[in-house]
């Protein structure tokens, strides 16, 4: 007769096969030096927050990761529920490998939602949406089972969104990193060049 640690080991002998257990993925460089060794990279499988007004810096902060995703021809996902990205001010982007989606703000939570979960996007970005409430849980778990990578810029915080990494754009090139390393230190990263009609 088998006993309760026999069949618990042929349980777990049987999840192992039928579902086996994911190994996080690393980080992904944000492609700033001086912010990668406080926060180790943008989190694969889950969310992160940038917040500041326009004009702070906010694009340029995650131009890198926009740039080394799509120049190695994998595809990214920008929704963008007010209209106003101007995709070829973009510098370096490979616009082939950017899918741009207007939604409207109704929709801006879904549709990053779904993007995120479809296994086949690494990285979404949803610029300055309504406040996501329930959607923003449901982004988590999106990342989570799709193994992507949300960046969700906002002129405001939004303290009810489950990020791993926030951070505060100050202006003048300076990100205050407010969750996702110890303390709350200031950095300071590198200028990028624009089209004069697009800084964000």
């Amino acid at each position: 007769m088998p006993t309760t640690l026999s069949t618990i080991a042929e349980l777990r002998a049987h999840l192992a096969q039928i579902a086996p257990v994911r190994v996080p993925s690393p980080p992904t460089a944000t492609g700033h030096p001086s912010l990668d060794t406080h926060l180790g990279g943008w989190p694969n499988s889950g969310v992160a927050l940038i917040h500041g007004p326009v004009g702070t810096g906010r694009i340029g902060l995650i131009l890198p990761a926009l740039q080394t995703h799509t120049q190695a021809e994998r595809t990214v996902a920008i929704v963008d529920p007010l209209g106003w990205l101007h995709p070829p001010g973009l510098p370096g982007v490979n616009l082939k490998h950017l899918m741009l989606v207007r939604c409207g703000g109704a929709k801006a939570g879904w549709a990053a939602t779904q993007l995120a979960h479809c296994g086949a996007i690494p990285l979404v970005i949803l610029l300055d949406p309504p406040r996501l409430a329930r959607d923003g849980l449901r982004l988590l778990r999106a990342t989570e089972s799709g193994r992507s990578t949300a960046i969700v810029l906002s002129e405001q915080s939004d303290p009810q969104l489950s990020a791993s990494i926030r951070l505060r754009m100050l202006g003048h090139h300076r990100v205050q990193i407010e969750r996702g390393a110890a303390g709350s230190p200031i950095i300071k990263v590198p200028p990028w060049t624009t089209t004069p009609s697009f800084a964000t």
